[in-house]
């Protein structure tokens, strides 16, 4: 068996680990009514867990009037408010706002959007979300599935919680 030499520069020092950015978290959100303030929270919170990227995952409104019942604004309102709000936010995180909703202009299932994000860019992968949402997605079949590939982040505080969230509720953490 024959050993695999390589040569380094003197000096060289392997990396270590720490510090290094690390993972891609998913803020699937449809951004209505969404705030600076939220904003700015989401990405210190990216920051000071050192993630490598945020991508933003605007939902389309048939994919929104399938989940919630309500009145939404159009796709590209909601897409362009984002895009002000992050142009004028002062942050090093990088950023990415997924189009792929656009691209399909129908209802898309969570479960083939997490595909696509997981297929798309690179892991460990985490999952922003609201206390609301993470409700609607505790209630689909695919849930179990995602639960155990994607770590969840829920930012809202304190409301009544699916009970499969709190049968997973080492998978999750409130921020």
């Amino acid at each position: 068996m024959a050993r695999n030499n390589i040569k380094v520069p003197f000096g060289y020092e392997p990396p270590t680990g720490k510090g290094t950015l690390k993972g891609t978290l998913w803020v699937y959100d449809s951004f209505e009514g969404y705030t600076e303030q939220e904003l700015t929270r989401l990405l210190a919170f990216s920051d000071e867990r050192k993630l490598a990227r945020v991508i933003f995952y605007p939902l389309h409104e048939e994919t929104l009037r399938r989940m919630v019942k309500g009145e939404h604004s159009p796709y590209y309102k909601r897409v362009q408010a984002l895009e002000d709000m992050l142009e004028h936010a002062d942050t090093d995180v990088d950023y990415t706002i997924e189009s792929f909703e656009n691209k399909r202009k129908k209802y898309t299932p969570a479960d083939y959007a997490f595909r696509f994000l997981e297929e798309k860019y690179q892991g460990p992968f985490f999952l922003y979300v609201t206390e609301e949402t993470a409700n609607l997605l505790a209630g689909y079949e695919s849930f179990e599935t995602w639960i155990k590939k994607v770590r969840f982040f829920i930012d809202g505080g304190g409301g009544p919680l699916h009970p499969k969230l709190q049968e997973y509720a080492t998978r999750w953490e409130r921020v």
